[in-house]
């Protein structure tokens, strides 16, 4: 370690390694950000600079950087497994990016290498840690709303914002790098919410889905999808991820409801109201930066973990639960 803090290196420079972990990793107070890796020179050069920090090429040569005690893991998924898998073999902490492998084989077989190691995995569950999701499942375990019954969700995320992230040509599109297309990456995010807010297992879950080419952005590619889930509780739940629609129209909205008829509505990441027979109580989150999805707050605890030796709130076997469920899109 160096000294109290945690150094870390970011690797993979795409919009979550860049946008997100590097600005978060370079406030979180026990944390010092070490390094960047990419294959892409310029584009590590570039951040390195901005950040006065190291750069990599190799991540082979940055895990003999004993300054580095984590590695933060944000490339395509079909890195992941070798990435991972070397860098807990080297004795470094890993936070992977989700799925955290193309085959739920390979990610059991890196809880056996970090056990072994005796460092931590952790999955990017970041919903987890989205503001108005963390206050929904305070109060549910309060009872406010007696027994969750029952859950509609639904993402919507403008096209043209999922086409510049992931273009048709992206390895996002490709299900030999993916094992999915950006549907199946993405859902495993509230999938996992789902089975952390009903503290329940999704037991069962019937997948539809239509991909529809848009004449109005070149016949980009878009996904409209939708899982009926029943929990080992009995509840019951509608999932449903657009990504069809216009920029000002990108929301994710989330209704909980409960056995005493209360509900539950979480909109967007900063915004829930609890409805019950008397009252309407809303809560709003005025969070910035890296906050707004809880990905500061996800990247600081990892760091807590590694510093107190204590098991992640996300678990690789969560991430593996999660993926299980996503990967019936496929069939």
């Amino acid at each position: 370690m160096i000294k109290n803090k945690v150094g870390v290196a970011v690797a993979g420079l795409g919009f979550i390694g860049r946008q997100t972990h590097v600005p978060a990793f370079k406030k979180i107070p026990n944390a010092e950000l070490i390094a960047v890796i990419d294959i892409i020179e310029d584009l590590a050069k570039e951040v390195a600079s901005e950040h006065n920090i190291k750069y990599y090429l190799d991540y082979k040569e940055a895990l003999r950087n004993p300054d580095i005690d984590a590695i933060v893991v944000t490339t395509p998924t079909q890195f992941h497994f070798n990435m991972v898998s070397e860098a807990l073999a080297n004795s470094k902490h890993v936070f992977c990016e989700i799925p955290l492998t193309q085959d739920v084989n390979e990610s059991k077989q890196l809880i056996e290498i970090a056990n072994e190691s005796k460092v931590i995995l952790m999955p990017d569950l970041t919903f987890r840690f989205t503001p108005n999701y963390a206050k929904a499942k305070e109060l549910i375990d309060e009872f406010v709303i007696g027994k969750p019954i029952s859950l509609n969700f639904c993402e919507l995320i403008p096209t043209k914002d999922l086409a510049t992230q992931w273009p048709s040509n992206s390895w996002a599109w490709n299900t030999k790098k993916s094992s999915g297309y950006p549907d199946f990456t993405l859902s495993i995010l509230s999938l996992d919410l789902v089975r952390w807010l009903f503290d329940s297992e999704i037991i069962d879950a019937k997948w539809m889905s239509n991909y529809v080419p848009l004449p109005v952005l070149n016949n980009y590619t878009v996904y409209n999808t939708a899982v009926i889930i029943r929990l080992s509780n009995n509840a019951i739940g509608i999932l449903h991820y657009s990504a069809s629609i216009l920029t000002q129209e990108g929301t994710a909205r989330l209704e909980i409801f409960g056995n005493n008829t209360s509900v539950l509505r979480a909109t967007w990441n900063n915004h829930i109201s609890l409805v019950d027979e008397k009252f309407r109580t809303e809560w709003t989150f005025k969070m910035r930066g890296t906050k707004v999805w809880g990905h500061y707050q996800i990247d600081s605890h990892f760091i807590d973990c590694i510093l107190q030796g204590k098991k992640p709130l996300a678990t690789v076997e969560d991430a593996i639960k999660a993926q299980i469920i996503a990967e019936k899109i496929n069939q």
